[in-house]
């Protein structure tokens, strides 16, 4: 009988599909498992941690049960950012930098193995694969130790104000900042819903005074486009494309610019007061007079000095 040989990559393909029998939440809720409970979520990763490995992320989370979280990928390359857990018993990661900063939540099921789980995105698809690491073993932590200097008397302040807290309570190694007066922009008009819908895909329009305050524009076209004197604050960019685009004077306060292209853009005098503009790039744009005030701006690319 002759032997019949097979390429090593079709062998490979079979191992792998052969490993991989449940890729979504229905197929494991279809053997009759379940997800874990909101208990069970905070039990396995309050003050332990957990290697997390997808298609292009492979880093250990310590999960500090105060709700923040301390990152290292197998770069060395390191995070924090905060977790929580939802109504619908998802643990949600919400990294500094990586992902842009977004949010994200997952149902979280136990793998085959002891102390694995699997994650799966809101829509039920297999995101990562999980390891149970107890405690702290690569002493994460440490990242988190130096955000946690920072004392914030906001609550106190604002319990103080009520009767409800005594002002020995607010003693600190240092006296506060003076607070900040962030400029508070005039009453504009209510924005036409057909504005918005435009602006998602208008290159090369004149959008110049336009009110798109907190409008959802992520990934929208907007290279070339006239913004200048528009009202961008709280407006949601997110990867939007806006090379070569005029927002001279533009207002952008607390918009979400996380990952957007303003590769040569004037961003003469326009305000950029506590906005997201991580990882964003802006090469070669214009930033004359513009404000960065409170601005997130990690892995800002073309402008090194607000680093």
């Amino acid at each position: 009988m002759p032997v019949i040989f097979f390429p090593i990559h079709f062998i490979l393909i079979v191992l792998l599909l052969s490993g991989c029998t449940s890729n979504t939440q229905s197929q494991l809720t279809a053997k009759g498992q379940q997800k874990l409970s909101a208990e069970e979520l905070f039990t396995i990763v309050a003050d332990n941690s957990l290697h997390l490995e997808a298609v292009n992320f492979n880093a250990t989370v310590y999960f500090q049960k105060n709700g923040l979280l301390s990152a290292e990928d197998r770069l060395k390359n390191m995070d924090t950012g905060k977790w929580d857990i939802s109504s619908d018993n998802e643990l949600c990661l919400k990294f500094r930098i990586w992902y842009y900063g977004d949010s994200k939540c997952y149902s979280v099921f136990r793998g085959q193995k002891t102390d694995s789980f699997i994650f799966f995105t809101t829509n039920g698809a297999r995101y990562y694969s999980a390891e149970y690491r107890a405690a702290d073993p690569y002493n994460l932590a440490g990242q988190l130790h130096k955000t946690e200097k920072k004392q914030f008397l906001r609550k106190q302040l604002a319990e103080k104000g009520s009767g409800g807290t005594n002002t020995a309570a607010l003693k600190t190694s240092s006296p506060p900042a003076a607070p900040v007066t962030l400029p508070v922009p005039p009453p504009i008009t209510e924005k036409a819903p057909d504005i918005v819908h435009l602006a998602r895909n208008c290159p090369d329009c004149n959008l110049a005074g336009a009110n798109l305050r907190d409008a959802h524009l992520v990934g929208a076209n907007l290279a070339g486009a006239n913004l200048s004197g528009a009202d961008l604050s709280g407006a949601n960019l997110r990867r939007a494309d806006l090379t070569g685009a005029n927002l001279a004077g533009a207002k952008c306060i607390a918009a979400n610019l996380a990952g957007a292209i303003l590769i040569k853009s004037n961003l003469s005098g326009s305000d950029f007061t506590n906005s997201n503009l991580i990882k964003a790039k802006l090469n070669d744009a214009s930033l004359d007079g513009a404000i960065f005030t409170g601005a997130h701006l990690e892995g800002i690319e073309g402008y090194k000095q607000l680093q």
